[in-house]
């Protein structure tokens, strides 16, 4: 009932499907370094994803990954995003709460050995998406346009250029180059990969950070 009731208001457009769990390999510079796995569940009040992130046992002793990032959003906007970050000597928790007087973000941080709290409020952003919601935003709209992604510090810009249909391990595949805007420049290029078909399963990424590009690959798709 839930999901029929967010498919009417989605215009008969592509929803999400309740239970679907995407699991990725991810390789940096070439080389397999960790997993991800995203699983999204339909909410009263829209949608809630939890995305898992985890190096290989390989790169542990030198750089070790254990997020959870979780989001809760319609495609009117997010409600709450929090995420642990569990990265090498970083770690931070962070929860995004989006309301009509405001957005409020929560930090817990270690430093120099020691937890430090703080919080922070931001002006109203109505229908802006957190990071992960902001990709099912996309899956929704495979078209060129710019939608706005809450950073936890400002509201980014992130400007989508369609690139067409290709083909993509001998299957049909969407692609869109994404750049977030900054004071009218250009940056953090990111290029995506979505299915041609009614699933519109983000298929392949490739981030480009400063240490390198760094690629995502799905590699299994299953709804519980």
């Amino acid at each position: 009932m839930i999901l029929g009731l967010v498919s009417a208001v989605w215009a008969g457009e592509w929803a999400p499907v309740d239970g679907e769990r995407l699991s990725f390999a991810a390789e940096w510079m070439g080389i397999r370094a960790g997993t991800a796995v995203a699983t999204t569940r339909a909410t009263a009040a829209g949608w809630s994803t939890e995305l898992i992130t985890r190096s290989d046992p390989w790169l542990e002793p030198l750089y070790p990954i254990d997020d959870t990032v979780g989001s809760h959003w319609s495609f009117a906007g997010s409600a709450e995003y929090r995420t642990r970050y569990r990265e090498g000597r970083f770690q931070q928790d962070q929860t995004m709460r989006f309301d009509p007087s405001g957005i409020e973000v929560a930090r817990r941080q270690l430093i120099d050995g020691a937890w430090k709290d703080w919080s922070d409020r931001y002006d109203p952003a109505p229908g802006v998406f957190d990071p992960v919601a902001a990709i099912f935003q996309l899956r929704g709209h495979l078209e060129a346009g710019t939608f706005r992604v809450f950073s936890g510090k400002r509201v980014v810009p992130v400007v989508c250029v369609d690139e067409g249909v290709e083909v993509l391990d001998g299957a049909a595949a969407h692609r869109i180059d994404l750049q977030t805007q900054e004071e009218g420049v250009l940056k953090d290029k990111i290029i995506a990969w979505f299915a041609e078909d009614a699933t519109r399963a983000p298929l392949r990424a490739v981030v480009y950070t400063r240490a390198g590009p760094v690629s995502l690959l799905l590699t299994g798709r299953a709804v519980r």
